[in-house]
């Protein structure tokens, strides 16, 4: 018996002893997962306010009709966003915005444009454009994406255009009493932006989220303005006077939108 139990337990010993010595050195841990790219589009309401006035003139007389100084104060104003954001990572994203300005209206106590000689109550409002900005940033989003709070902060570049510009009220009038009309006209920007937000998800598993973000845009644009004769004048269209310069726009805008993310 013994001779017969003894070589046919050897093979298993030396098989036991074997694992043992390979010990934890013959343990390979599985990969970590790769990270989940998700793409997450967002539309929602924009509160857009310039945050400065400052306009610079090549010709600092300016004076026409009694006009003796010209600065943009326009209104804030409500517009709409949307964007489109590729989270390549759990900590980065690509991000394309798009921000309707709606229509800035120049002016306050003080006016767009001051004109001696008249009630400073009926000098507001007197010209009106619309903003329309385009953004591309990188985001860094600190927190773990299981975190259904995810904050981030990012910085790019926006490009922005200014139309529909226009004289409203007193000026439009009082220059075709006189049998001329004015021309406002402004150009387009590039610069910077960096923005601050953050996204709350509905839940671990939902693909809805609710998005707040504050950005600044860097915009510096030419501003011209021309009187020119109507057709009622001897020389219809006859650029009587022409005054140009540059207005910092730089608009801080508000977000409060609604997203959906899809995962892949």
């Amino acid at each position: 018996m013994t001779r017969i139990l003894i070589p046919s337990l050897a093979p298993l010993a030396l098989a036991v002893s074997g694992v043992a010595s390979a010990g934890p050195s013959g343990y390979a841990p599985p990969p970590p997962p790769p990270d989940k790219q998700e793409f997450i589009v967002r539309v929602g309401a924009s509160y857009v306010t310039p945050n400065s006035d400052r306009m610079t003139f090549v010709d600092s007389s300016l004076v026409f009709f009694d006009a003796f100084r010209a600065t943009m104060d326009p209104e804030d104003e409500w517009g709409w966003n949307i964007s489109g954001a590729w989270k390549a990572t759990d900590h980065f994203s690509f991000e394309l915005m798009y921000i309707d300005g709606d229509e800035h209206v120049g002016g306050n106590t003080h006016g767009f444009i001051e004109l001696s000689g008249f009630d400073v109550d009926r000098i507001r409002n007197l010209a009106k454009f619309e903003p329309e900005m385009s953004t591309a940033m990188a985001n860094w989003y600190p927190l773990d994406p299981s975190c259904m709070f995810q904050p981030y902060v990012g910085f790019g570049i926006n490009y922005t255009d200014f139309g529909s510009e226009s004289f409203r009220g007193i000026v439009r009038e009082d220059l075709q009493d006189f049998g001329l009309r004015g021309r406002m006209s402004m150009g387009n920007s590039w610069g910077y932006t960096w923005q601050i937000g953050a996204d709350f998800n509905f839940g671990h598993d939902s693909a809805w989220l609710v998005n707040v973000a504050a950005l600044y845009l860097d915009s510096e644009t030419d501003v011209r303005f021309d009187i020119i004769e109507d057709s009622t004048s001897p020389n219809p269209g006859r650029v009587v006077e022409s005054y140009s310069g540059d207005y910092l726009y730089n608009p801080w805008v508000f977000n409060l939108s609604v997203g959906y993310k899809f995962a892949f």
